[in-house]
């Protein structure tokens, strides 16, 4: 069995830039249509004035949301699972994981389910769960960062690392030489 020390929980500098950049590119578009919506906008004869911008930001949004998809679901079979099993920064992950679900669920929701009197709730739970989103996601990069950077012991006993967070190395058996007879 391989041991957690080989496999690491670290993403590749490539995959790295994936999610960032695709985490960027929807809060800054979902940030747009904030404020587009909320202060370009304003009242017109027969209610209100959308800004020209609001659709367009929304096309970039879904966009970047498809992309963020797939390198969500690329973190599941090595970085996530990794990380679990390791024990290795599982509050500010399951933190994350948690509100990236109910972005995904809100996000469904206002798409192809809100009737008139659900979107208003469902939009403000959205868009509040994408600011929060990037506290989680930074927590969980500076989480992450400081358990990597601790130094590791290594041990030759169970018992010297009881209770740590430590790599255990135990000293391979030696074999002489077979007897006959």
């Amino acid at each position: 069995m391989r041991s957690h020390a080989r496999l690491s929980m670290r993403l590749s500098q490539r995959h790295e830039r994936w999610i960032y950049l695709t985490a960027a590119i929807l809060f800054l578009s979902g940030l747009g249509w904030l404020i587009a919506h909320y202060f370009l906008a304003g009242p017109a004869e027969f209610g209100e004035r959308h800004q020209v911008s609001e659709p367009w930001w929304m096309r970039v949004h879904g966009a970047a949301v498809m992309a963020f998809l797939m390198a969500l679901g690329s973190l599941f079979p090595g970085h996530i699972v990794r990380a679990w099993k390791a024990k290795k920064n599982r509050r500010t992950g399951l933190l994350l994981l948690t509100l990236l679900a109910l972005l995904i669920i809100t996000g469904y929701g206002l798409y192809y389910v809100a009737d008139e009197d659900l979107r208003p709730w469902l939009s403000l739970t959205h868009w509040g769960g994408g600011l929060v989103v990037v506290a989680g996601l930074l927590l969980h990069v500076v989480q992450g960062r400081k358990t990597r950077a601790k130094p590791r012991v290594t041990a030759t006993h169970p018992a010297q690392s009881e209770g740590s967070d430590s790599v255990i190395a135990f000293p391979k058996p030696q074999r002489g030489p077979r007897r006959r007879g």
